[in-house]
């Protein structure tokens, strides 16, 4: 019987094996078995279909390879040349063509790991199909390979990460008013405006668009990612002074190394923007990288030039009527409303169909990661992780107290998260075995000088630990705070 199962090879998947590997954990968890399950030919995800730059910071990304414990099998990989190429971006923000090449680096150095385990396994464009909870506490996963081969997976614990799908047309923008209501020129949500191809039909539509208005829909960052992509394209010197407009409930926050640094940008800080853990200003939900950029210069902030190509306003300023003629007449709509994480048929034990909270619209995880029924309930040994399940950070995590967003960050896959279901998936192990609950006290003084959070507590929630590590924790990062911090 497998320890875990994990349905996806991207970001989200690996997390927790990288976590794991930064703790010298993984070959014994290798070593009681580990089944990959990845529908593309390779490991890593695939980020190199964007044509646009990370938010995060590269040493954010070569973090995970700093660590004193990392297996003999990833060493190699601190002078790999993507690692010394992703290193020239240690201070700012690499594109994510070589984030994708760097991840599927990773990728086959633990996929190498899996092929040697004698206990593990690797399954590479092998699609999962249903998931199956048994009546003897463990899982099934239902498997199909490029072949049409047809497989079933037992373990004890499952993780799902298939990563996020765009649900727009549905999406109500004002009382009675839904982009499925309006008939459009042309609609390209942010995930296709994003990607090399999408970016290529942009500018064709820019080219062609005259004096029509392109429309940005929401105050995400993928709406300021957005714009900042298309002012880059050739065909946006012909665009006229407001051309592009950025329409958004509400407006955003934004991310600032300390107080000191939001106030000197005239940005107004309430005391809820603060996170308690790191001093940082809109540290979970604030806008960084290019899109924190292209606010800075729409409004006008303090030494960077001014761009009349864009306006932003609120959607509310508009009718419903006046609204949905706006929307028809643009030469092109991009709705930014985020992602819902994206699932596989469950069932239970006599089985029945589960209704999960993520196919209902709602969060697809609670704060331990493990996945939601739609009426609330905690599947004991399935785990979501990856974008679009709306994870939460408990207040031990950190984040400011006005964050209501979910966490999605590659940083945090492999650290906070991913501790949070390695932990949940070996206390199962022991819990099935009849064995007592893992001792992770022990851990805590090797933990404190790693400077992560300590999982604890019979309910699997993060618990905030005082002391040196309360200390510790108060100098940890988050995607790539400590290069940030650097002057």
């Amino acid at each position: 019987m497998l320890s875990a199962i994990i349905v996806g090879g991207g970001p989200g998947g690996l997390g927790p094996l990288i976590w794991a590997a930064q703790h010298r954990l993984l070959p014994d968890w290798l070593d009681r078995g580990v089944a990959v399950v990845e529908r593309q030919a390779h490991l890593g995800g695939t980020l190199g279909r964007f044509g646009i730059h990370s938010d995060s910071l590269g040493g954010s990304y070569l973090e995970c390879l700093e660590a004193p414990g990392l297996p003999e099998a990833l060493l190699p990989l601190r002078d790999d040349p993507l690692a010394r190429e992703m290193a020239q971006y240690r201070d700012t923000f690499p594109p994510l063509g070589l984030v994708d090449r760097f991840m599927r680096r990773i990728g086959i150095a633990l996929a190498s790991m899996l092929a040697e385990s004698p206990t593990s396994s690797l399954h590479l464009s092998t699609e999962a199909r249903t998931v199956h909870l048994r009546s003897d506490g463990t899982i099934a996963v239902e498997t199909i390979g490029s072949d049409g081969t047809g497989a079933t997976l037992f373990a004890r614990s499952a993780v799902i990460a298939l990563g996020g799908h765009q649900s727009w047309p549905q999406q109500a923008l004002l009382p009675g008013l839904t982009l499925a209501g309006c008939r459009m020129r042309r609609v390209m949500p942010s995930d296709r405006a994003l990607s090399s191809d999408g970016l290529r039909e942009a500018n064709d539509i820019l080219a062609n668009a005259g004096r029509r208005r392109i429309l940005i829909l929401g105050g995400s960052h993928s709406a300021y990612a957005v714009t900042d992509a298309l002012l880059a394209l050739p065909a946006a010197d012909r665009l006229g002074a407001g051309q592009i407009e950025i329409l958004q409930r509400r407006e955003p926050r934004v991310f600032y190394p300390d107080r000191e640094a939001a106030l000197d940008d005239l940005y107004d800080v309430d005391p809820g923007d603060i996170c308690p853990r790191t001093l940082r200003v809109n540290r979970m939900g604030g806008l960084r990288g290019y899109g924190r950029e292209m606010w800075r210069q729409i409004a006008r902030r303090p030494r960077t030039l001014p761009e009349p190509r864009v306006v932003a306003m609120p959607m509310q300023q508009f009718s419903a009527t006046e609204l949905r003629s706006k929307l028809e007449r643009a030469a092109l709509v991009v709705p930014c409303f985020g992602y819902r994480s994206a699932m596989l048929p469950v069932f239970d034990a006599q089985g029945e169909r589960l209704a999960l909270s993520a196919e209902a619209g709602g969060v697809a995880v609670g704060d331990d990661s493990r996945l939601l029924t739609s009426d609330g309930t905690r599947l004991p040994n399935l785990f979501g992780i990856g974008l679009g399940t709306g994870y939460r950070l408990p207040a031990s995590m950190g984040g400011e107290p006005n964050f209501d967003g979910q966490a999605n960050s590659l940083w945090l896959y492999q650290n906070d998260i991913g501790e949070v279901i390695y932990r949940a998936i070996h206390r199962r192990e022991a819990e099935l075995a009849g064995e007592p609950s893992p001792d992770i006290v022990g851990d805590r003084h090797r933990l404190q000088r790693a400077r992560v959070a300590v999982l604890a507590g019979p309910d699997a929630r993060l618990l905030a630990l005082g002391g040196d590590l309360a200390r510790g924790v108060a100098e940890d990062v988050a995607y790539g705070e400590r290069a940030a911090a650097k002057p």
